[in-house]
């Protein structure tokens, strides 16, 4: 595709002998560069298609290469299962685990690629008009333009020494580029499966020569947890590969008694090629459902999905599951009515997202309404191919002449030259196989004139574009009435939901009442195809309806709609006035009862505040030691009275004693 590009360049430059001589003649010379820069344009935009579907199908490619790859490893080491697969079995199971791996690391890869390859060809287009330019202005001719544009070299000896020419650079970068990344996709398909089929730790792996960098040398040899290996390849143009940390087991293999962690290993078994193939056919099983959803056409099967299967049938059918700036702005406008949002950009942005925390990811319904949308054009495609295929030739075309063919074609509005579409399309089918949508200019007059292919369409031509314009004609007309269907079911069901809304005759009964105006109002969201006199009259049925609620609900006492609000749990609701109990009952404007109710809970905040302050100023009461409790005391018998002459009473005694001895015998 370079070396196409280089040929058409050097074409366009040897067709403008005029800008060698731009001060003789600057008129001319103007107008050629001028009609030069929109040749190379052109050049660039077929070079820039070209190169995208190549870096598409070779990362593509890579990837499911190295997904081979990884299973051949396992087949080389003989491990159980993997043993038995041959050359044939191991691109079988390739294929099916491709359906469940994780590819987002490929579509990732696929686009930085792709911007990889447009700033080489924004550089390559910038280097051609600077060429030409500054030979331009030293006098130089074409063919000195030529040469210092350089040129695309195809042997690999003298590309080595390509120097820094236009050219040269480009293809040494693109060179590079390709190589580096098909390596990265490659190696990455590889971890892919080894993560899939349970492997735990891999060794980096380095080409031990000559061109080992540092870098590589450095982590040669080293294992890592698989979650947290390094990215390779290191560098642009690294050969590094990784390979899986032996011991490996795998799930009931021969190798090992039991399927499970293991002391020596220390990581989980290894899933054997049954169990990925039984995995891939549910995963078949469940695409195929869902896929079978989706073309239904049936609003209500894509809402019974779960979130994990929405956001796989949006990628399969090109929808992000990540919301757009105009997204983002619509939510702040909603959560900020009357602020303009729309100069946000950046952190500024970022912040305000963040402070109503609007995610950056679409809803489940928001991914619902955009699969409807795609269904939509699905089935208006679908019924614009069938009618196509059942346009029947229009009689009586090849008995018609020259000239009433013609005059057929204008008033269908059919050009009679050959355009440049014709031209491609007739060559495409003279060379079945070649690209021709690259052809432009003087290369285009010369496939032509090679062709024989004149000005004029001849009578066949005529036909078949009569006959594609009748066919056209039946395509737009299947469109219209499967608009006009969609509309009239779009039409039927916000009817159906306005209708369905009923004003309570208990206040209490609110949230039902609620809930069905905020059911209608969604199907008002699905009305893009009615028009303004559609919605109008819907609008103002559903808006009068709400108006009357409102109203009764205004007309109650406030001490009634504190009590409704008491019973409906309102968070605060002794803080609130009748204004703010009204809002809360009526509005179904998200942003309006959200401000509500940060109001409640600013109000209660503040008293809460002032009681705590309150509490803090009065000062804590005296407390006095508490007065000890009288102990029992414990009674003495009273003595008895002291007799006169007591204390003689001991002698008197002893006296006694002594006579009755002297008395006795």
């Amino acid at each position: 595709a370079l070396k196409q590009a280089k040929g058409e360049v050097t074409t366009a430059l040897r067709s403008y002998k005029s800008l060698g001589s731009l001060p003789e003649n600057k008129l001319a010379g103007l107008k050629g560069l001028e009609k030069l820069q929109g040749e190379i344009a052109e050049t660039m935009k077929r070079l820039k298609r070209e190169q995208t579907l190549a870096y598409r199908r070779s990362t593509k490619e890579a990837f499911g290469l190295g997904i081979a790859a990884g299973i051949g490893e396992l087949a080389d080491a003989a491990l159980p299962f993997y043993a038995d697969l041959g050359a044939g079995g191991i691109d079988k199971l390739a294929t099916k685990v491709f359906q469940i791996v994780d590819t987002d690391a490929l579509d990732f890869m696929t686009q930085y690629n792709l911007t990889l390859a447009g700033d080489v060809q924004r550089e390559l287009s910038d280097g051609i008009k600077r060429t030409i330019l500054s030979g331009i202005a030293t006098g130089k001719g074409s063919d000195d333009l030529v040469r210092d544009l350089g040129e695309v070299i195809e042997d690999k000896e003298s590309f080595r020494q390509a120097g820094t020419k236009v050219f040269s650079k480009a293809q040494y970068r693109m060179e590079t580029i390709a190589r580096t990344e098909i390596l990265r996709a490659h190696n990455m398909g590889r971890l892919k499966f080894h993560q899939r089929v349970g492997i735990q730790k891999l060794e980096w792996m380095a080409v031990e020569d000559e061109r080992m960098c540092a870098v590589c040398g450095g982590l040669d040899g080293q294992v890592f947890e698989i979650e947290k290996f390094p990215q390779q390849p290191a560098h642009p143009l690294c050969r590094c590969v990784s390979q899986p940390a032996w011991p490996l087991v795998i799930c009931g293999g021969e190798l090992s008694a039991q399927a499970a962690p293991n002391e020596s290993q220390g990581d989980a078994c290894i899933l054997p090629p049954h169990v990925l193939e039984g995995m891939a056919d549910a995963e078949a099983a469940e695409n195929a459902a869902l896929k079978t959803a989706f073309e239904a056409g049936n609003l209500q099967d894509l809402q019974a999905l779960t979130m994990a299967q929405v956001k796989k049938l949006a990628k399969q059918n090109g929808v992000s599951v990540a919301r757009t700036k105009a997204e983002h702005l619509a939510l702040l406008d909603q959560a900020e009515p009357g602020v303009d949002h729309s100069g946000l950009s950046g952190a500024a942005l970022q912040a305000q997202l963040a402070q109503y925390k609007i995610g950056a990811l679409r809803t489940k319904p928001e991914l619902v309404a955009l699969l409807a949308q795609k269904q939509t054009a699905f089935q208006q495609a679908q019924l614009a191919a069938q009618q196509m295929a059942q346009a029947t030739p229009l009689p009586g075309l090849e008995g018609m002449t020259v000239s009433q063919l013609k005059e057929m074609a204008k008033g269908a509005g059919i050009s009679l030259n050959m355009t440049k579409q014709d031209t491609v399309d007739l060559l495409d089918q003279i060379e079945p196989g070649v690209d021709h949508s690259g052809l432009s200019g003087k290369d285009l007059v010369l496939a032509k004139m090679k062709h024989g292919i004149g000005i004029l369409k001849n009578k066949q031509q005529l036909v078949q574009a009569l006959q594609k314009h009748a066919g056209q004609q039946l395509a737009e007309k299947a469109q219209q009435e499967t608009q006009q269907a969609a509309v009239q079911k779009i039409k039927a069901k916000i009817q159906e939901s306005v209708s369905g809304v009923a004003i309570p005759p208990n206040p209490a009964d609110f949230p039902q009442f609620l809930a069905s105006v905020k059911q209608a109002e969604g199907a008002f969201s699905e009305g893009g195809l009615l028009g303004k006199e559609d919605l109008a009259g819907f609008a103002e049925s559903l808006a009068a309806k709400k108006q009357i609620f409102q109203s009764q609900i205004a007309s109650m006492k406030s001490g009634d709609l504190k009590t409704l609000a008491k019973e409906a749990k309102v968070s605060h609701w002794q803080w609130g006035t009748k204004d703010d109990f009204v809002t809360l009952f009526t509005e179904t404007d998200p942003a309006k009862v959200a401000a509500v109710q940060a109001k409640l809970d600013a109000e209660y905040q503040a008293h809460l505040a002032k009681y705590k302050k309150g509490a803090q100023a009065v000062p804590p009461p005296e407390t006095k030691p508490p007065i000890p409790k009288p102990q029992p005391k414990t009674e003495t018998p009273p003595e008895k009275p002291v007799q006169k002459g007591s204390e003689f009473e001991d002698i008197d005694g002893a006296w006694a004693e002594k006579v009755k001895a002297a008395s006795s015998p």
